[in-house]
């Protein structure tokens, strides 16, 4: 006799044991219990989540001999014959195979007839998406006017593809992905029930793999098991299944972190060529960088499945964590989901994959020089403020105006740069910065280059007019004077009370 699968072995057969779906369990069980059993439902939700066995333990909740009841005994001949497949009163119609109208017709006919064994008489049309609009016409007559004592429960994916007319006429139920958490939980329990060794990593791999399907999730363990030829080890399953491992993870991560991308580019090439599922090695990097925004946050979170994922605890994550900022944590998830979606239109994974690294480093180099640029302005404030408080407290005499000199240095280049002021240029370079006080600009020429002083003293408004352009702001430029000296007509009166004569023409 064949081997039973897990998914098929483990399969609910009470409500108890369906996990990950309380809102809709409740729900069902309160209905029974109450007597307001709808004539439809419908099961809308992810693959492997649960609808079809809560539809089958319905079926034996309505049928079992001591029922209606929310609590079916699974011991009875109709919840057994529900259990094994035989029930004369529940089919079982798969909508991918069974979509035309001739089938649905045949349905019609047989609905009128009274249960055979039971009270009711269920049918569970799954994938019921699929049936032709013909299909779903001649269903909806059976749906206006219900038999007596028959339940329709239909399954489905993609519940926005079943007309409106339908819906309309449905109770309906939305099964959720299960947790990982969840998943993992039940696969504990039934690798311990199965006598088989398999350490908690594996089972977490297992659980993030099956993306919230319980089915996928039992057939993967399933598979693992049989792999094995004891324990099974996370890096049995990574095998198994071509998925990333820890260290291809952190050396992604560690080429982010030094925006090596040839280092970076190799890593892909590597996983491609050894047969490594790049969607999934694109989408576990996701996960780490999301662990790595709540551990961020939050050092005390619970155990994050980028953890796991990269085999780190949680101190080793944490150092992790520091090298990258939120908001580029935040950019890796977004570029590689854009990845993700683009490389299952095509065939070229690598491609996407590459250009999503590229930008990622771009972007990782461009975040460090911002940074490093802002410790150097922090650096440079401190310094700046200790300056302050050494020339405050009277330990630093300052000669001159120290915020002249970048400003000088910075006009000086660009008098250079320009063919109209390079002559400025060479007549100012041997000047000497004294101080810059709001619009006026003081600059001293050494005795040597008197001839350069003259020429500046020539072209004065000429120069001051090519400064403020350069500056953005009004420039007045004194040459060979100190901040708060006399000049203009204050000086010459001066001079006139000491010498006397007639001032002609001030300066």
């Amino acid at each position: 006799m064949a081997r039973l699968s897990l998914y098929r072995k483990w399969r609910p057969q009470g409500f108890e044991s369906v996990v990950g779906q309380d809102h809709v369990i409740k729900t069902l069980q309160n209905a029974i219990e109450t007597n307001r059993i709808a004539h439809a439902y419908l099961f809308a939700g992810p693959r492997g989540t649960g609808k079809t066995s809560t539809a089958r333990l319905l079926a034996k909740a309505l049928n079992c001999e001591k029922g209606p009841t929310s609590t079916p005994c699974d011991q009875c001949e109709s919840c057994v014959a529900i259990r094994e497949g035989r029930s004369l009163d529940v089919f079982e119609i798969d909508g991918a195979s069974n979509r035309g109208i001739d089938e649905i017709r045949q349905l019609r006919e047989t609905v009128r007839f009274r249960a055979a064994q039971g009270k009711y008489k269920i049918y569970i049309i799954d994938e019921i998406h699929m049936l032709t609009i013909e299909a779903f016409n001649a269903l909806l007559k059976t749906l206006e006017e219900p038999p007596e004592n028959v339940v329709f429960v239909f399954a489905t994916t993609e519940p926005q593809k079943v007309p409106a007319t339908i819906l309309s006429r449905c109770q309906r139920f939305t099964f959720h992905r299960i947790s990982t958490d969840i998943i993992a939980e039940k696969l504990v329990e039934i690798s311990r029930e199965e006598g088989v060794e398999v350490d908690d990593t594996a089972l977490r791999i297992v659980a993030e793999t099956a993306q919230g399907g319980m089915r996928d999730a039992l057939s993967l363990l399933d598979q693992a098991m049989a792999f094995s030829s004891g324990t099974v080890t996370a890096e049995l399953v990574q095998e198994m299944l071509g998925l990333t491992d820890a260290q291809a993870l952190t050396a992604f991560f560690e080429a982010l972190a030094k925006g090596d991308l040839q280092g970076g580019l190799e890593l892909v090439r590597h996983a491609s060529s050894s047969g490594k599922d790049l969607i999934h090695f694109m989408e576990s990097a996701m996960q780490v960088a999301r662990s790595l925004l709540v551990v961020s946050a939050d050092r005390s979170a619970p155990l994050q499945s980028g953890e796991i994922l990269l085999g780190k605890d949680r101190k080793s994550f944490v150092k992790v964590a520091e090298a990258f900022d939120n908001a580029y944590l935040v950019g890796i998830i977004e570029t590689l989901a854009e990845a993700v979606q683009k490389s299952k239109q095509t065939a070229d994974t690598e491609l996407f994959f590459d250009l999503a690294l590229v930008k990622l480093i771009e972007e990782k180099n461009k975040s460090d020089e911002l940074n490093n640029l802002r410790t150097l302005v922090v650096e440079q404030k401190k310094k700046l403020s200790a300056l302050e408080k050494q020339i405050g407290e009277g330990k630093i005499q300052v000669a001159q105006n120290y915020d002249v000199v970048p400003y000088w240095n910075s006009t000086l280049e660009k008098l250079k740069s320009k063919k109209d002021t390079l002559e400025f240029y060479a007549f100012l370079v041997v000047a000497e910065p004294v101080a810059l006080e709001g619009p006026d600009l003081y600059i001293n020429f050494p005795e040597a280059y008197e001839f350069h002083r003259a020429n500046v003293e020539k072209n004065r408004d000429l120069i001051e007019k090519k400064l403020s352009e350069l500056s953005g702001f009004t420039v007045k430029l004194h040459i060979d004077k100190a901040p708060g000296e006399q000049t203009g007509p204050n000086l010459l009166a001066k001079t006139q009370d000491v010498f006397g004569g007639t001032i002609v023409k001030p300066e």
